[in-house]
């Protein structure tokens, strides 16, 4: 089992962010059981055939899926993505002074943040209302990064 990783000050949540809802768990939960029961099955009776091992192998992935969380956010270090199953702890920072410029886009009651940094970048969304409170954290941490709003014209 991996070790859990060290919380970081989450000063403003995503929408990107996604977990397995409670009817996701309990039916990748069902899957995981019949699957690993079948490849038991079919192992006890002697057949180690290629049914059996995809068996195995599904219903082990099942298993990991069941507890799937990942965490968007951002924070004092910069914009955090982190995941979490059972079995891994992953987290990655885009921290301040590698963001080259921040785009910001409103539509439909949702504000899609794209972060360039290089050649690449992450495109987060949150809520519109949100907006304010991202300028100011902008403005806080990261005051030399140029932030772009792009306006709807019709």
């Amino acid at each position: 089992m991996a070790q859990q990783l060290e919380p970081l000050e989450s000063l403003l949540a995503s929408a990107s962010g996604r977990e397995a809802g409670k009817w996701k768990s309990i039916t990748f939960a069902a899957i995981a059981v019949y699957l690993l029961c079948t490849a038991a099955w079919q192992f006890w009776s002697g057949d180690f055939g290629q049914k059996a091992w995809l068996n195995l192998l599904l219903g082990c992935c099942s298993v990991l899926v069941v507890k799937y969380e990942k965490r968007i956010y951002v924070s004092p270090l910069g914009f955090v993505k982190e995941t979490h199953t059972w079995h891994t702890h992953h987290r990655e920072i885009l921290p301040w002074d590698e963001v080259r410029c921040i785009t910001l886009r409103a539509k439909n009651g949702r504000l899609m943040l794209l972060a360039e940094r290089d050649v690449t970048g992450w495109k987060l969304f949150f809520k519109t209302e949100e907006q304010a409170k991202l300028k100011e954290i902008f403005k806080r941490y990261a005051p030399k990064v140029k932030v772009n709003e792009i306006y709807q014209r019709f």
